[in-house]
């Protein structure tokens, strides 16, 4: 039996769950108040205070910023290798590919925060859906992407030729751009470089940037020229004042502050270094709506080295269609096709996404047509016709538009060990899976497809995009799934679907339901069963820096960390995390707290010891007020309220512990206050979830 919305908490129950879930929205610590409501009214008391923690002016940042680290990994937007797995819609030797040198070779933070908005721009895109009040099922069709100017610029540049140095193709009959760079070192505005009137067309400046790595090829050491300065000679003895390039790839490569070798062999006379990018710090955080259309016949896109005229753009021409999530560079970036695959993964981890179920051998469903069923796999009656017979017309919605790199080239011949890819007579696929058996005219009708599947129920069909994102969420809370079949998990999913799709009112019902709280049993955790998991390295992280009051503790968004930064990150990245893996339908949400976790979070926990007690700067303890600080620690760090019979011993041990250390021959009041830190960080409240 359901426990009813208004049956009141005992004070046990009441302390865990507000714990649980405020934790787990913003990571922040309860209130007396706050569980003294649940002991009187229980679930109906817990859904206004979600709505409280997830609207309420301090607190809905805290709520965003958690919400988006669960929609990176909702969507499969996260993982990818961008030096890599970038070189087929970036073009290898062009976009993100350095070279022998990697990321090290560009200059200042701009392809790292780059980077950072590919992760951020379909989560970003999701969240502004919510504060819109639009149905979160508009995540399968929009159009309309959440970008920078940088973004929007690498958008244009995955439609450029195929003009990187070693290109077998040439885009046809069109030339590669030319373009200079001019290696005095004096700037050049953008708008000179792109002034068919000044004398400065298409040459662009060699600017020394802020931060750049030293080393072999950068450093100007002998025989390794970066010819900046415009001092260095060339094989003849004449001076370098300029190098003479061509394609636009390298020059996407200029914006980002790399400034390619001259000539392109394997000893030339300019190599390859860092500078100032062309990206501003701006250009990669002014996050606008961008609208994605189809480019119309004879119409000349922006050019996405063309800055000035992109920041003001709101809309995108494009020859490759661009919506949902599973169009994103971030997305075929992790789930790269190749012409053995197909696009089939591409499709597969739609399904997971989308719907939270694979393409399987027992599905019994017929798809209306043959087209795109690959002769060699899926012979009639061979043990892989079974996936096949659905997976190869519907991954034709890609590979009619989208060629083996996903990009919009399709050559007609291939190259080295590669097939021929030209480009295909007709668009569309088939969508036949759950109980949708559909053709679409272009990859523009899948979302809509998508939309439709529905996948069973007690009492009526549930949505299986509902029913995916409700078990995603209870993954996120108890990391572990909620039975398909269990009554109150159908009913959630239900008013998820009812409320037209509206996230918060989801949220709001599965964190107040004995899904989570354990208020009553369930068909997926009967009485005392809730699982208890360890608090991975997002909710860690965000729990510290919240309550703390110092963002990102753990520096997991720094784009370019300083030398204690990337140590502090490292140790984090020890920590057990939320992750998704190829062909899953479960997220991984490690629930165990094993010796890795615990030396990792003890690591941890000393390490941001080391900024908030007695810290050289923003320091948020002082081992002058070391009594006042050890009751703070049991507040927020151990999460115990004033009123909780738990919070006196907890700060007698946390006391005892600091005499004890500080007794010790050596020690002085800053290591007996830090160690006190770590011990009140490692407590079971505070990296557990679900106490």
């Amino acid at each position: 039996m359901i426990t009813q919305p208004g049956t009141p908490f005992p004070p046990a129950l009441a302390l865990s769950s507000a714990r649980k879930v405020k934790t787990l929205l913003t990571g922040m610590p309860v209130s007396d108040a706050e569980v003294a409501k649940l002991q009187s009214s229980g679930a109906a008391a817990l859904q206004e205070l979600i709505h409280t923690w997830t609207t309420d002016a301090a607190l809905q940042p805290m709520f965003r910023d958690k919400l988006l680290s669960f929609l990176r990994n909702a969507f499969q937007q996260t993982g990818f290798q961008a030096t890599e797995d970038f070189k087929m819609q970036l073009l290898e030797n062009g976009g993100f590919d350095f070279g022998p040198f990697g990321a090290s070779a560009v200059g200042d933070d701009a392809f790292a925060r780059l980077v950072q908005n590919l992760q951020d721009s379909f989560a970003l895109t999701a969240w502004q859906l919510v504060l819109e009040g639009r149905p979160f099922i508009e995540t399968l069709s929009t159009q309309r992407f959440m970008l920078t100017t940088a973004l929007k610029s690498l958008y244009l540049q995955i439609e450029g030729p195929n003009d990187q140095p070693y290109a077998f193709t040439r885009g046809g009959a069109t030339a590669p751009l030319a373009w200079k760079v001019d290696y005095s070192g004096n700037p050049i505005p953008l708008e000179d470089s792109l002034d068919a009137n000044s004398p400065n067309f298409m040459v662009f400046d060699d600017q020394a940037p802020v931060n750049a790595a030293a080393g072999f090829g950068r450093a100007g050491g002998a025989g390794f020229q970066t010819c900046r300065g415009g001092t260095a000679l060339d094989a003849m003895g004449v001076a370098v004042s300029s190098g003479a390039f061509k394609g636009q790839s390298q020059l996407f490569q200029r914006l980002l502050g790399f400034t390619p070798r001259f000539p392109f062999a394997m000893t030339p006379t300019c190599w390859e270094h860092a500078s100032k990018p062309y990206f501003t710090a701006q250009d990669t955080s002014d996050w606008q709506w961008v609208t994605m259309r189809a480019v119309k016949d004879g119409e000349t896109p922006l050019r996405p080295y063309d800055l000035p005229a992109l920041r003001k753009a709101t809309e995108l021409a494009l020859k490759l269609p661009r919506m949902g999530f599973y169009t994103t560079p971030a997305f075929l970036a992790l789930w790269n096709t190749n012409d053995s695959n197909q696009h089939r993964v591409t499709a597969n981890q739609t399904l997971l996404v989308a719907l939270g179920v694979s393409f399987t051998s027992e599905a019994g469903i017929v798809p209306l047509s043959t087209a795109g069923l690959d002769a060699q796999h899926a012979v009639s009656g061979s043990e892989c016709y079974g996936c096949h017979k659905s997976l190869d017309p519907m991954r034709t919605f890609w590979g009619n538009q989208y060629d083996f790199n996903d990009r919009n080239d399709f050559p007609t011949r291939g190259f080295m060990m590669t097939a021929p890819n030209p480009r295909p007579k007709s668009l569309g696929g088939v969508f036949a899976f759950l109980d949708v058996n559909a053709n679409g005219a272009t990859l523009l009708d899948l979302g809509p497809l998508l939309a439709k599947a529905t996948n069973g129920g007690a009492s009526e069909p549930l949505n299986g995009f509902a029913k995916a994102m409700t078990q995603k969420l209870c993954f996120y809370a108890n990391s572990t799934a909620c039975l398909a079949n269990d009554p109150e998990f159908q009913r959630v999913v239900l008013a998820f679907q009812k409320s037209n799709f509206d996230l918060r009112l989801l949220i709001t019902e599965l964190f107040a339901s004995p899904l989570v709280t354990g208020a009553s049993a369930t068909t997926t955790f009967p009485a005392d069963t809730l699982p208890v998991s360890v608090s991975r390295r997002d909710h860690l992280c965000a729990a510290l820096s919240n309550r703390l009051g110092k963002s990102d503790l753990c520096a997991l968004a720094v784009a370019l960390p300083s030398a204690a930064q990337s140590a502090t990150a490292r140790i984090a990245g020890s920590v057990a995390a939320d992750a998704f893996s190829r062909g899953a339908e479960s997220p991984i949400t490690p629930t165990e707290p094993t010796l890795f976790h615990r030396a990792a979070t003890e690591m941890l926990c000393e390490n941001i010891a080391l900024q908030v007690v007695d810290a050289m700067s923003g320091t948020v303890y002082t081992s002058s007020d070391f009594s006042g600080a050890l009751a703070d620690m049991v507040d927020k760090i151990m999460g115990y309220p004033p009123s909780h019979p738990a919070r006196a011993p907890a700060l007698q041990i946390l006391t005892d512990h600091y005499n004890a250390v500080r007794a010790q021959k050596g020690n002085n009041a800053t290591q007996a206050l830090r160690s006190a830190f770590v011990l009140a960080c490692e407590a079971p409240s505070a990296l557990a979830i679900g106490l």
